[in-house]
């Protein structure tokens, strides 16, 4: 029989917004549960670097008081949540002895709209370095760890945020995605992840790894919750020149809609020779879940995975070679050697090389545009491979070029469309499985509909690590 605590830890986001609402929790009792499930836990997990407890007892007093008098913002009024430490917010380090002293002057912008709408920021969360370079045991700061099973490897960049909302140390996350990173460790982790719209989130403040392809968003663990999270730190920013001047809809608004008649398109070439048959059942047991929901599947066509990690890899590597290349140049001892190596690879590609990758992931966005006009998702695995066990030291070259590394998620980076990934089950050796869908540019409404009628139908978001 779970504890009270445990009980509390995994109630959802929206729950816990309803009960603090009608006066039935206290900002102040779920903070404070919050901070005691951190104490205890934390120190196996390794998924905060920095925890707020002073800062995040006043606010959870000052959201008490504001909601006892009936100021109550709305479903984030009040709620413990944490953010990725390349999002500028107190002590802010990447995850890099670069970076290890650096304090913010002020927050990011998306951590504001967070705080704007009642949220108790709880701490700052582990991250791949600089969201890029592969951490081990010999990483500056420790790895996190997966709360399925320590040894193993949480996804990552954002690996922090996927570890402590799987294990219950927030009720939701801030994390980054330039190929993947919000979306790989929701599938290692067991959780939702959703990667909106390019420019939908402000990036105004977050360390950049790639400014063509760098996304921000929540990672909860169910999806009204994301769609909740998403509400609160959506919306344009002159701060950030590729923030998009679009109104921000009702994120929630299709919630429990049926989707029967909606066509949902799965590009096989890309994952058809490289994905695990653990992975590849679970995900067409999910397709055919979709299916008895009522909606139609088909296949279409698309770029293979070679050919869309040839036109990604230039781009991330170029331009995070471009924003580190003076720290390069004057410190390269302190970064690890696997960030090292991918940032030496980025200052190798020529400016025609680039050039061609950009007009390539303008043909597959152009493409994939067309084939939504037929279909109103797409339906795709995560990854193609099940993560293995932390490294005690870095491997030969970078995880960027490794062939092993199959991942299926920058193929929505390249187009830049709202993308969810979302559990569909679980390994023989008890880790999750994930899948994903995406959909319209700023169309995140309908793809939270098809995720929400799936994870209602099935038991995958009701299982916990047992911590």
């Amino acid at each position: 029989m779970p504890s009270k605590n445990e009980q509390l830890a995994y109630l959802s986001l929206a729950d816990v917004a309803t009960a603090l609402a009608k006066k039935e929790l206290s900002p102040v009792e779920v903070t404070q549960a919050s901070l005691d499930r951190i104490s205890a836990l934390d120190g196996k997990l390794h998924a905060y670097y920095t925890v707020f407890s002073e800062q995040a007892l006043a606010a959870a007093k000052a959201a008490e008081a504001e909601i006892r008098s009936g100021s109550y913002r709305g479903p984030m009024h009040g709620v413990p949540i944490a953010i990725k430490d390349i999002y500028e917010c107190g002590p802010t380090t990447g995850g890099s002895k670069v970076r290890k002293d650096y304090v913010a002057k002020q927050d990011c912008t998306s951590v504001k709209k967070l705080k704007q709408a009642g949220g108790i920021v709880l701490g700052k969360l582990a991250t791949y370095e600089f969201a890029l370079g592969l951490p081990t045991l010999a990483s500056h700061f420790p790895p996190a760890r997966n709360p399925w099973d320590t040894d193993i490897d949480p996804g990552g960049s954002s690996s922090g945020s996927g570890a402590a909302v799987a294990a219950g140390l927030c009720y939701g996350a801030m994390g980054s995605d330039t190929g993947g990173s919000i979306r790989w460790p929701a599938f290692c982790c067991g959780i939702v992840g959703m990667k909106a719209t390019y420019g939908r989130v402000s990036r105004a403040g977050v360390f950049p790894l790639s400014w063509n392809l760098d996304h921000t968003g929540p990672m909860t663990r169910t999806v009204k919750d994301c769609a909740l999270m998403l509400q609160a730190c959506a919306g344009h920013d002159p701060l950030d020149p590729a923030s998009a001047k679009e109104p921000v809809p009702d994120f929630g608004a299709k919630l429990g809609r049926d989707i029967k008649g909606m066509r949902l398109g799965i590009p096989r070439k890309l994952f058809v020779e490289n994905c695990g048959k653990e992975i590849l059942d679970s995900f067409q047991a999910a397709a055919a879940q979709l299916t008895e929901l009522g909606a139609e599947v088909v296949d279409v066509d698309s770029v293979s995975f070679e050919e869309m990690w040839a036109v990604i890899w230039p781009i991330i590597c170029s331009d995070a070679a471009a924003y580190h290349l003076e720290d390069m140049k004057k410190r390269p001892g302190d970064y690890h050697p696997d960030m090292r190596f991918s940032l030496a690879a980025g200052t190798l590609v020529s400016a025609t090389g680039y050039l061609q990758a950009q007009r390539a992931r303008d043909a597959i966005r152009r493409r994939m545009l067309k084939q939504l006009e037929d279909v109103d998702l797409f339906l795709m695995p995560t990854t193609g491979f099940m993560p293995g066990k932390i490294r005690a030291e870095t491997p030969k070259g970078s995880f960027l070029t490794s062939s092993e590394f199959t991942i299926y998620t920058p193929l929505c980076n390249l187009t830049g469309f709202p993308t969810l990934a979302l559990p569909c089950g679980f390994s023989a050796a008890g880790l999750p499985i994930g899948f994903q869908l995406a959909g319209k540019p700023f169309d995140e409404a309908t793809v939270f509909q098809a995720g929400y009628a799936y994870e209602q139908s099935m038991p995958w978001h009701q299982r916990h690590p047992a911590m």
